[in-house]
């Protein structure tokens, strides 16, 4: 009788962690990242008798986790996909506001009204009202591009900061992700038994993981995850090796491991999203629109120069002069100067001055890809190159193989834009000193080349789409 009991007694208490299990499953349906469980019964140990085996009755042989591993990589995979997505697609939201010509008063609405003035200027090279709505046109583009520049910066500058905040959630997962390693394989230690909640909690983690970043995993003897991203072991069983940011001199962030840079090597979730659309604002939009506001200045101030003012002045620029910035790579060296000697010789494109040796140098083009000058460096001396001089001093102890500046006429051509020109007096409309006023003949300057500028900002406009 006492055997019969004891049966029934496992019976009930076997039924009654099946519908505990079952119960928990009901309650936790909209649980994220929940596994579904199984109560799995087996039989209890028989007991020996005279007559043979006599059945104990049920016991509960473990909590099953209904888990897909293949399932479980293809939506971690997709979300990576998608976080790098929808921060893209934001991304190319605010720069497409940015040109957004369906509004009034953009750019390419000013820069008409710009080439148009200089139509009515130099079709009437004695007037003063067209000289003055010159001017206020001009000032009118200047103040847009000037706008629209800042608002292409602040959108880098918002993402360099969410660059960092993500880096920052990336390593707090990953301390976490650390942290149920070593309650994991404590609780799983001589056992058969999975930590089954824990390996939930981990799962989720491994989601919220994925919509950040890229990674891959791998779990050991242990039941411990190691968390690879960009090709480094940033979550190693129990232990976790930080990510951290640092900031270039472009504005750019560069994400690193110990000191070694792995921006390439990111390619899913957010954090790939946003470093693929910093590059691309910078290298692209950013950098064409400078580009094609620099051209306005270049075209604009060599035509000007040919003409003469009211006063007979010739050989004057419209906008300020285009001036070169640089950016210093370097450990033992540095630019003293570096000057614009010819503007009509200017490419408008941006130049790396690579040490390849302490007493060698050499000039690519970058955006052409193109050698455009070598030689001896000589401490103090000047290297010229598409109308451009620069100087490079050993302030630091002399140059180093692998030293490299970034030569520019395009950081500072939107910053730095304003009229050279202070009247409507000083705009050299007339082609010769005869096209002045109380002088015989209408020679005029020529108008503004609009051609290569509307094709430019066409183009311009369809960069944000990543085309």
């Amino acid at each position: 009788m006492f055997g019969l009991f004891n049966i029934g007694k496992s019976a009930i208490f076997a039924s009654q962690a099946a519908l505990d299990v079952t119960a928990n499953n009901i309650a936790n349906v909209n649980t994220p990242n929940y596994s579904r469980k199984e109560a799995i019964l087996d039989i209890q140990n028989p007991e020996k008798t005279r007559a043979g085996y006599i059945g104990r009755g049920v016991t509960v042989r473990h909590i099953r986790r209904y888990y897909d591993g293949f399932l479980e990589n293809q939506i971690l995979l997709q979300k990576q996909n998608l976080g790098r997505a929808n921060i893209l697609g934001d991304i190319y939201g605010a720069v497409e506001e940015v040109f957004n010509e369906q509004q009034s008063g953009k750019f390419s609405e000013r820069l008409n009204n710009y080439i148009n003035s200089w139509h009515e200027v130099a079709s009437n090279p004695a007037e003063s009202p067209q000289r003055t709505v010159l001017i206020q046109n001009a000032q009118a583009m200047i103040i847009t591009a000037k706008g629209m520049e800042r608002s292409l910066k602040d959108t880098l500058s918002t993402r360099a900061d969410e660059i960092v905040d993500t880096v920052d959630k990336i390593n707090a997962i990953a301390d976490d992700l650390a942290a149920l390693n070593k309650l994991i394989s404590t609780v799983e230690a001589g056992s058969s038994d999975q930590a089954n909640d824990l390996r939930d909690k981990r799962g989720q983690l491994l989601n919220e993981l994925s919509e950040l970043t890229s990674f891959t995993r791998f779990e050991d003897d242990f039941g411990r995850v190691t968390v690879v991203i960009g090709g480094k072991n940033v979550v190693d069983g129990e232990r976790v090796h930080y990510l951290s940011t640092e900031e270039q001199k472009d504005g750019s962030i560069d994400v690193l491991y110990g000191k070694e840079r792995i921006n390439d090597y990111i390619t899913g979730g957010k954090l790939a999203g946003l470093i693929t659309g910093y590059d691309q604002i910078l290298s692209g939009p950013l950098k064409e629109f400078r580009r094609l506001v620099a051209s306005i200045v270049k075209e604009t101030n060599l035509q000007h120069r040919q003409g003469y003012d009211l006063n007979g002045n010739t050989n004057q620029d419209f906008f300020s002069p285009l001036t070169v910035s640089n950016l210093d790579y370097s450990a033992g060296t540095s630019v003293t100067s570096a000057v614009v000697t010819d503007p009509s010789l200017l490419t408008l494109d941006e130049y790396e001055i690579r040490f390849t040796g302490p007493g060698s140098y050499e000039v690519y083009n970058i955006d052409q890809d193109t050698l455009v000058a070598s030689g001896a460096y000589t401490p103090g001396g000047t290297i010229s190159f598409d109308g451009i001089d620069v100087v490079i001093d050993n302030t630091g102890g002399g140059p180093l193989r692998g030293d490299k500046f970034l030569i520019s006429p395009l950081i500072g051509a939107i910053e730095n834009l304003s009229l050279a020109v202070t009247s409507p007096d000083q705009i050299a409309a007339a082609e010769d000193p005869s096209g002045l006023p109380g002088h015989r003949g209408d020679s005029r300057i020529k108008p503004v080349k609009s051609g290569t500028v509307k094709v430019t900002y066409a183009t311009l406009v369809k960069i944000h789409h990543g085309k």
